[in-house]
């Protein structure tokens, strides 16, 4: 039996999480137009991570739980991902790179 995966909105509720990647999180699972609208201010801030032993940046969470990964040094267009994984399969949360 393959075990369940940990949804991001327990990462979000564990106080254990790194706090920058659970507020981009928090920013992630917002509703489509507040995302929208905060777009230009959130440009800045990036999310990072290790999965599988390589870095990638973190561009999004959806409502079904998994994270969504994009290939680090690729230029990120602002829409899509690599990789839907696992929040648990995740480390080194860092907001660079």
């Amino acid at each position: 039996m393959k075990p369940t995966m940990t949804h991001v909105d327990d990462f979000i509720d564990d106080p254990d999480s790194d706090p920058y990647a659970v507020w981009m999180f928090s920013y992630f699972r917002l509703p489509a137009g507040l995302l929208r609208r905060l777009a230009k201010f959130m440009e800045p801030h990036k999310l990072f991570c290790t999965y599988r032993g390589k870095k990638y940046r973190c561009v999004g969470a959806s409502r079904l739980g998994d994270v969504w990964l994009w290939r680090n040094g690729e230029p990120y267009q602002g829409i899509g991902y690599h990789l839907r994984v696992d929040v648990a399969d995740c480390s080194g949360w860092s907001d660079k790179p």
